[in-house]
């Protein structure tokens, strides 16, 4: 099982890796409309917003001030990845990557407004304290090939409404029945990727070989040796070489 922190960061590089989806933006490129629209829109005390560019992987945002008490410079996805509550994050990124992965397929069939997602999570602010919020996106902006190239992203803190802490989510609009699918290949476990020589570590350990004979037995050192089961252990979020044994059993090693 990955740690937390490993989960997060694979989840800043799935979506910084949204801009090679696209051809290289224009000059003139969304940002006009982006900057307008956000100067105009209303919000409540109670609301942020935010337009994420998937051409250029940049997040515009406003109301995390008011709302939240972050005086942003600028907000990157690492944001979310800090600060969404932990008992929170595992499903919002595997529901975050799955929504993007449905709007990059059936991008000629969606269009703003028409397309609604609903997802609700909690957040913490500023103070450490943690809020209900009911984010309701969009695509914003298409392209004139038909791509979408900027979603919108609404959020209201619902703290009052004293809902359970638990995600739920939905989707309207075309395609949405297909969403299921999306879903679960975003879920579906991901084997962790493990050196040649990791995997021969591991396997040797898994023999019941100490670290000086697995030194001996792969002609390394035996620092080079302890590196490996350091790499492993943090690979695998283990604490203890047992653990690292079930997580090579469970993913296929051993």
């Amino acid at each position: 099982m990955y740690q937390a922190a490993e989960e997060g960061q694979a989840f800043v590089s799935f979506l910084a890796g949204l801009p090679a989806h696209y051809a290289a933006p224009p000059p003139d490129g969304p940002e006009q409309q982006i900057a307008h629209y956000l100067a105009t829109v209303p919000l409540w005390p109670n609301q942020f917003v935010y337009i994420h560019d998937m051409r250029t992987g940049r997040f515009h945002h406003k109301g995390f001030d008011a709302c939240l008490g972050y005086a942003l410079d600028a907000l990157t996805a690492d944001f979310f990845v800090r600060n969404i509550h932990p008992a929170d994050r595992s499903l919002y990124f595997k529901v975050s990557k799955a929504l993007v992965a449905f709007v990059l397929h059936h991008a000629p069939h969606l269009g703003p407004f028409v397309t609604m997602f609903q997802i609700n999570y909690r957040v913490r602010r500023h103070d450490g304290s943690y809020i209900a919020v009911l984010r309701q996106s969009t695509p914003f902006l298409k392209n004139a090939n038909n791509e979408v190239e900027a979603y919108l992203s609404f959020c209201t803190d619902i703290s009052l409404l004293g809902l359970p802490a638990q995600i739920k989510w939905s989707l309207q609009g075309p395609r949405s029945e297909t969403f299921p699918q999306f879903f679960a290949e975003a879920a579906a476990p991901q084997r962790p990727a493990l050196s040649e020589r990791e995997q021969q570590v591991l396997r040797l350990l898994g023999r019941g070989l100490t670290s000086p004979a697995i030194s001996k037995a792969l002609f390394i050192s035996l620092n080079t040796v302890n590196t490996h089961r350091k790499n492993l252990m943090r690979k695998a979020g283990a604490k203890k070489t047992v653990n690292l044994l079930a997580f090579g059993r469970d993913h296929g090693y051993l």
